[in-house]
């Protein structure tokens, strides 16, 4: 019987038998290709007949003796050959390291990268879009986060209790014994939904050109005002400067 290789379509002829049935695995000896090769047709059912050793070998049966010639007018199939290119590198580091492009691969990376790159972009667009905002309907918050922006605040028009307190004063001159004195009395109002510290309060006296000539500080009767609380303090000025004519009351700043 003639039986052909599937892959490489190399012929060869078996003698009568070898294949019996049902068939058996083959191997051709040009491609190494393993198959399973039926038993033809025609090949009258053997008498089963107990021996020892089997008539022909359990392994594959083809060799290159075995091989026919390809038919006339056949073109035989040639093996397939792989060939794994050469590394390629860049001609001003010739030992760097071969890098290979995969279509699709990094493309999630870079998705990813663009949507963070979008995120950063809308992200931006609503700070500068809800800045107004915020500036307008929030101006004690962001006094308190950002003070320098009270002088923005007062520039325009707008003036901002940073410290959340207001200061009603009131004074008068009196004389004790012979000397001159400035009775100050004021009145102290937490303004927020919380408990605050009261700061220190400042005082000053100017002459007629608001230049200051003379300041002091007190503490207020109370160290801590809650919630919309209304606190008091003192102050007196014996002897002061002839030139006074007015006089500035507020909190003392930081250093002050």
């Amino acid at each position: 019987m003639i039986i052909t290789c599937p892959r490489c379509a190399t012929r060869y002829l078996l003698e009568t038998g070898v294949v019996r049935p049902p068939g058996r695995q083959v191997r051709c000896a040009r491609c190494q290709h393993t198959w399973f090769q039926d038993a033809p047709l025609d090949l009258p059912t053997p008498i089963p007949v107990p021996v020892e050793e089997p008539e022909f070998p359990a392994g594959p049966v083809t060799d290159k003796s075995r091989m026919l010639p390809p038919p006339p007018g056949s073109i035989a199939q040639p093996l397939p050959r792989f060939e794994i290119p050469a590394p390629l590198t860049h001609p001003s580091s010739p030992s760097s390291s071969p890098s290979v492009s995969i279509p699709g691969f990094g493309v999630s990376d870079r998705l990813r990268a663009r949507s963070r790159s979008m995120a950063g972009i809308f992200a931006l667009v609503a700070l500068v879009a809800g800045f107004p905002l915020l500036f307008f309907s929030l101006p004690e918050e962001i006094v308190q986060l950002w003070p320098e922006s009270a002088s923005l605040y007062e520039w325009l028009d707008m003036p901002v209790n940073a410290r959340g307190f207001k200061i009603i004063a009131t004074h008068s001159q009196e004389m004790n014994g012979s000397v001159p004195t400035i009775a100050i009395k004021g009145q102290i109002i937490n303004e927020t939904d919380r408990e605050l510290a009261v700061p220190k309060i400042r005082l000053s006296v100017r002459d007629k050109d608001q230049k200051e000539l003379y300041h002091w500080t007190v503490l207020a009767d109370q160290q801590k005002l809650g919630p919309h609380e209304e606190g008091s303090f003192t102050a007196r000025l014996e002897s002061p400067p002839p030139d006074a004519a007015d006089l500035e009351v507020r909190f003392a700043k930081a250093g002050e």
